[in-house]
């Protein structure tokens, strides 16, 4: 069972990462996730010293959510591609959910080392989904594009659209 301190902690990066989701990192200061989680800055910074403390652990919580949901995919899938599926699906929902993991990019810009060392682990699981090689790339590759186009507001197409893309990614892994 979790303690107290870890149930506000986890409040609070929680308030953190909606707020992120509906204002933008450039907006974060801890006067305002103090204020949206209803606690003081005080208590803010009981759990987290500085900003780079609790921005560190948004990514982080971020990333294992991300990981979380894609387990939990690859739990519903069944044989050739199910990975690559739960890949797909995983990121269709963050996509949906505000995009959490443009955030955790965007916070770790500078520190990319932990994004790129889980995304290099899943890319090599995913070219072992029996997939041809060319297929994996072209999915994951889409993916990054819905992301960034959302991230950086260059063009980005509506729901019904994405849906629509999402469809085909899914119906690229399938081999029967």
């Amino acid at each position: 069972m979790s303690s107290k301190a870890d149930l506000k902690r986890s409040h609070i990066i929680q308030t953190a990462i909606q707020y992120l989701k509906e204002n933008g990192l450039s907006t974060l200061t801890l006067d305002k996730i103090a204020s949206s989680a209803n606690i003081s800055k005080g208590g803010l910074l009981y759990h987290f010293k500085t900003k780079d403390t609790l921005q560190t652990a948004i990514a982080e919580t971020i990333m294992n959510e991300v990981i979380q949901s894609y387990e939990h995919f690859v739990s519903l899938e069944q044989g050739t591609g199910r990975l690559m599926r739960a890949f797909i699906l995983a990121s269709q929902k963050d996509l949906a959910n505000g995009a959490a993991l443009n955030i955790a990019i965007q916070i770790m810009q500078n520190d990319h080392s932990v994004i790129s060392t889980v995304y290099e682990c899943l890319l090599d699981e995913l070219f072992q989904d029996g997939l041809e090689q060319s297929v994996v790339h072209l999915i994951r590759l889409t993916i990054d594009g819905l992301y960034y186009s959302q991230l950086l507001n260059i063009a980005p197409i509506s729901d019904e659209a994405t849906n629509g893309v999402f469809e085909q990614l899914i119906y690229m892994t399938r081999k029967d």
